[in-house]
């Protein structure tokens, strides 16, 4: 009798032992689901679709792709749609600071990890297990510095930027601000215009600016489709190009055209592209228990007309790119040399 007990309980162990397996087993085989919430899907977003795309196919990942259109309740309503759907994980690009806390602690509360990216998180009880963004402020500030290192004599900048309000432009003009005037010789000619990252309304605004008679040296476009505006007004106006350093942010296709053309002097290069790569990889680390970021900065680096051919990031990504995205989820570090040739 007591052989029998002994040997029930030894079978109980190893059923139990061989559930345990199968459940891991399936757990780890199972395809894995994330949702990702972004304002629309053209220019700089369309560029960052592609991206995250990229890297979720190549790892098996199912994605769920909603929009908000930079309006807190339909984040809040797509944050709430993935989480009824079961998603795994969560990728958001806030509508506001405090809107991402609240899609946080809707995702906290659900148990479901989500990273916020390209907007902040306000304080509060809702958390992201990761925060990837372009460091905004510190951006604005290295532009500054290099306008001040590239061109001789007094400088006096126009800068026309996207949405009022809205993170990156708020902690952009910030550093901007604050960057200049710490420098010689060196000043906005006029306070921050908005051109809503639209050629059409950045045209407008610097046509406007060029006919009140200011007087500047800089135009600085917060994104292609403004800097875009800003040539057509410089040429429509008949304003010499040799008399203004026309400057972009972003180093998307259209400026990749104006640098051909010569019609951009400088570009700080950024990729949207790759950008949605590195948040997709860090997601979907997190959901295997791999190595990832909790806090890191995507890349960015300052071109002119002689180094933006090697030099520019760009925004149409590809699998050649992918051991760079791995090692800066590993590392935090940028090494284009990585690329597959």
């Amino acid at each position: 009798m007591g052989k029998l007990k002994n040997f029930v309980v030894i079978l109980m162990v190893f059923v139990m032992v061989l559930s345990t397996i199968a459940f891991a087993g399936a757990q780890e085989n199972k395809q894995l689901t994330v949702g990702y919430v972004i304002p629309y899907e053209i220019g700089w977003f369309s560029a960052f679709v592609q991206g995250f795309e990229l890297v979720a196919e190549k790892e098996g990942v199912k994605t769920v792709r909603l929009h908000h259109n930079y309006k807190a309740d339909e984040e809040t309503k797509a944050v709430e749609n993935l989480i009824t759907m079961g998603v795994d994980g969560i990728n958001i690009t806030a509508a506001t600071p405090e809107s991402a806390e609240y899609s946080c602690r809707l995702a906290n509360e659900a148990g479901i990890p989500i990273q916020v990216t390209e907007s902040g998180v306000a304080e509060g009880k809702g958390k992201p297990f990761a925060d990837i963004d372009f460091n905004w402020n510190e951006i604005y500030r290295y532009i500054a510095r290099n306008l001040r290192s590239d061109i001789e004599g007094p400088i006096s900048i126009i800068n026309i930027q996207g949405f009022a309000g809205t993170p990156p432009v708020m902690q952009g003009i910030a550093g901007f601000k604050d960057e200049i005037s710490k420098l010689n010789d060196m000043k906005l000619s006029t306070d921050v215009q908005y051109g809503d990252y639209a050629t059409d309304k950045s045209l407008s605004v610097m046509k406007t600016l060029i006919q009140s008679g200011l007087e500047f040296n800089v135009a600085v476009g917060s994104c292609q489709e403004i800097t875009e505006g800003i040539i057509q007004a410089l040429r429509e106006e008949n304003v010499p190009r040799n008399q203004v350093y026309v400057v972009s942010v972003n180093g998307g296709p259209m400026d990749v055209e104006n640098l051909k053309k010569g019609n951009i002097d400088f570009c700080l290069s950024q990729s949207p592209g790759l950008h949605g790569m590195i948040c997709a990889a860090n997601l979907i680390a997190k959901l295997k228990g791999q190595t990832y970021q909790e806090k890191t900065y995507s890349p960015v680096i300052w071109v002119n007309q002689k180094t933006w051919e090697a030099d520019l990031i760009p925004w149409d990504m590809d699998e050649s790119w992918l051991p760079v995205v791995n090692e800066f989820i590993k590392t935090g570090q940028y090494k284009p040399e990585l690329r597959a040739r």
